[in-house]
C-alpha cells in the first residue's frame, strides 16, 4: 500500500504506461525553465487577486519561453494548449498565491474552533468569527458564499447545474491535556513549519481550495460543472451538520474530501465506542485501593498522559511510606516496556502514578503512544482492591492495556481491503460518581457490532464490569473504478511523479455521507497523520503541494474538455 508522497515536486519525471514502458516527459518539465518569469510578473501586480493575474502569468511565460528559442511552447502556453493547461494552472495558484496562502492559514488557526460541551457549535463566537471571515475572503477572491445556518458554510465557483464538492471541515480537537512547544492558537511559522492547530486538519485543506478555485476564476476556462467548497462545522464532534446541509441541498454529483491522506482513499473502517464501567466485586479484597483515574482529550486522540490515585492498605501502607516499593515497580516495568513512562509522586497519604505517552490520532494509534494503556497496565500487576475502580483498572489493564489490535478482548478482525481492527483506549473518566474506560475501535468489514459485543461480553465475564458496543458508524468503500478516482491517481502521478492506488484508512471522514464519496489528502499517509496531536503543523511546501493537486483535480474532473 503506497502511503507516502514526494516532498517535492517531481516536474521531470516520466509517466508509466501499461506494461511498465516508459512514456513521454511530464509535459510540465518544459515549462520549469519559464515559471520564474511568470512568478516575477505576478509579484509586480498592485492586487493580490484577480482575473488579469492569470494573462499576465501567462503571456510572460511565454515571452521568456520564445526569448529562449521555444516558439512552439511559448505558442502552446498562449493557447493553454490541453497538454499544459494543468501544469500552467498549478504552477500561476502557488505563484500568485502562494504567500497569501501562509498568511490566511495562520489567520484561520486563530479561530479556537472546537466544541464545548452543553454548547452548539453554529452560534459560538469563535464558529462566528470564522464564518464570517470565510465569508469576507470568498469575495475577495470573486466567489459566493451560503452558510446553511451555520452548520455548512458553502463557497462556490458557479457553472453548470452538476456539483463537484470539496469536503472540508472548519472544526478542530481541542488541545486540552497536549504539551506543544509553539502556541497552538497562533500559526508560527517555526522552521518553515506552520505550527497550529488545524493546520492539517482540516484548515490547510480549505485554504487550499479557496485558491484553488479563485486560480481556476482566474483563467476563465470553461467549466462543466459548479465546484462548491463544503467546510462542515462538526466533524469533530456531533456530525450533524452534514445530514442537515442534505437536507437543504442536492447531493452533489462527485464529492472529494481533503480529511484524509493521499494517493486517493476510498475505504473507511467503521467508528465505535466500548465502554466499561467499573462495578466492584462482593468481596474486594486488596493491598491497594484505586482512589481514581483519569486521561484522555478526545475519542480520537492517542492520550498523552493519565494518572492514578492510589491508597495503600494497612501495612502495605507502612512498608511503602516512602514510596520506594511502587517507586521500583513503576521503574521495572517501564524498563521492559519501552517506551513507557511512569513517575510516582506523594499526595498527602496517597501516592499518584503518572504515565508519559505520545499524542497523535486514533484511526492510527501506532502512531503515537498510549498513557492510559501503560497506567492501567502496570496497576493490573499490583494487587488492587477490586471495588469499582479497581475492578475497572484491572479488567481494562489486562484485557486493553498496551494492545491496539483488539487481540486480548477477543476481537481481533482483519479484512484484506481494510486491514486490521484497531483499538485506542481514548478515556479513564468518573462519570456521575461510576469509573468509566472509553476505547475508540475502528472496525473493518466482516465482523458486526452483535458480534463484538458479545466477544466482549465473554471477556468481561465475572470482571465486575459492565460493558456496552456502539458501531456510529459503519465501513465504507466507494468504487474504484470510475471517472473519480482515476482522476485523481491521475493528478496525483501528474504532480509527484510516483504511481498511486486506492487505500483503506482506520479513519472515519465525511466522505462517508456523500454518494461515491472519496477523499484525495491531505496527509502524506495516515501512519504519520498529524491532526489531533501536538505540534500539528503543515510546511509551507505541503500547503503549496496540497493546492497543486487540488487546483489539478478540480480542473480535470470539472473542466468542460473543448
Amino acid at each position: 500500500m503506497k502511503r507516502t508522497i514526494a516532498r517535492t515536486l517531481l516536474a521531470g519525471s516520466l509517466l508509466l504506461v501499461a506494461g511498465g514502458a516508459v512514456a513521454a516527459p511530464n509535459p510540465c518539465q518544459s515549462l520549469d525553465p519559464h515559471r520564474k518569469a511568470g512568478a516575477d510578473a505576478v509579484a509586480a501586480l498592485s492586487v493580490y487577486t484577480g482575473p488579469s493575474g492569470f494573462t499576465v502569468y501567462r503571456d510572460a511565460v511565454a515571452k521568456s519561453a520564445r526569448g529562449a528559442g521555444a516558439g512552439d511552447l511559448a505558442k502552446g502556453v498562449e493557447a493553454s494548449d490541453p497538454a499544459l493547461a494543468s501544469c500552467l494552472l498549478r504552477f500561476y495558484t502557488t505563484a500568485r498565491y502562494g504567500a497569501r496562502m501562509v498568511k490566511d492559514l495562520q489567520d484561520m488557526v486563530g479561530f479556537r474552533t472546537y466544541a464545548e460541551e452543553g454548547k452548539e457549535n453554529w452560534s459560538a463566537p469563535e464558529f462566528l468569527r470564522q464564518r464570517r471571515w470565510l465569508e469576507q475572503k470568498a469575495r475577495d477572491l470573486g466567489l459566493t458564499f451560503k452558510s446553511y445556518d451555520g452548520r455548512v458554510d458553502e463557497i462556490t465557483l458557479p457553472g453548470p447545474a452538476p456539483v463537484l464538492a470539496v469536503l472540508t471541515h472548519g472544526d478542530v480537537q481541542d488541545v486540552k491535556n497536549q504539551h506543544w512547544s509553539s502556541p497552538p492558537w497562533e500559526g508560527r511559522l517555526v522552521e518553515n513549519r506552520i505550527v497550529g492547530r488545524g493546520t492539517e486538519d482540516d484548515k490547510g485543506p480549505i485554504v487550499a481550495t479557496l485558491y484553488a478555485m479563485a486560480a481556476l476564476r482566474d483563467t476563465g476556462w470553461p467549466l462543466g460543472m459548479t465546484i462548491r467548497l463544503l467546510v462542515a462545522n462538526a466533524e469533530e464532534s456531533s456530525w450533524e451538520e452534514i445530514p442537515y446541509y442534505l437536507e437543504r441541498a442536492a447531493m452533489p454529483e462527485m464529492t472529494l474530501g481533503i480529511d484524509a491522506a493521499y494517493p486517493v482513499v476510498n475505504a473507511q473502517k467503521g467508528y465505535g465506542v466500548v465502554t466499561f464501567r467499573g462495578q466492584g466485586a462482593a468481596d474486594p479484597k486488596g493491598v491497594w485501593r484505586v482512589v481514581k483515574m483519569s486521561g484522555g482529550s478526545g475519542m480520537s486522540i492517542i492520550p498523552e498522559s493519565g494518572e492514578a490515585v492510589l491508597d495503600p492498605e494497612g501495612d502495605a501502607g507502612e512498608a511503602l511510606a516512602e514510596m520506594t516499593e511502587l517507586t521500583r515497580r513503576a521503574a521495572d516495568w517501564a524498563t521492559s516496556h519501552p517506551p513507557a513512562r511512569l513517575s510516582v509522586t506523594r499526595e498527602g497519604d496517597l501516592l499518584k502514578v503518572t504515565a508519559e505517552g505520545k499524542g497523535g490520532h486514533s484511526s492510527e494509534p501506532t502512531s503515537g503512544h498510549n498513557a492510559l494503556g501503560d497506567l492501567t497496565a502496570f496497576l493490573s500487576t499490583l494487587d488492587l482492591r477490586k471495588d469499582a475502580w479497581g475492578s475497572l483498572a484491572a479488567f481494562v489493564g489486562s484485557a486493553v492495556g498496551t494492545e491496539t489490535d483488539g487481540k486480548s478482548l477477543g476481537i481481533a478482525h482483519r479484512d484484506e481491503v481494510m486491514g486490521e481492527l484497531t483499538s485506542n483506549l481514548s478515556f479513564l473518566r468518573d462519570d456521575k460518581g461510576t469509573p468509566v474506560a472509553e476505547i475508540n475501535i475502528r472496525v473493518p468489514r466482516g465482523i458486526s457490532r452483535e458480534e463484538i459485543a458479545k466477544r466482549i461480553a465473554a471477556r468481561a465475564n465475572g470482571a465486575a464490569v459492565g460493558t456496552d458496543v456502539a458501531l456510529l458508524s459503519e465501513p465504507h468503500i466507494a468504487p474504484a473504478e470510475g471517472k473519480l478516482v482515476s482522476t485523481l491517481l491521475s493528478v496525483w502521478e501528474e504532480v509527484t511523479g510516483q504511481p498511486g492506488r486506492p487505500i483503506a484508512i482506520g479513519g472515519g471522514t465525511q466522505a462517508r455521507l456523500f454518494k461515491g464519496g472519496v477523499d484525495f489528502g491531505p496527509a502524506s499517509g495516515m501512519e504519520r497523520y498529524r491532526g489531533h496531536g501536538p505540534d500539528e503543523y503543515l510546511t509551507v511546501e505541503e500547503l503549496h503541494r496540497i493546492t497543486e493537486l487540488t487546483v489539478a483535480a478540480l480542473w480535470r474532473l470539472a473542466s468542460r474538455g473543448d
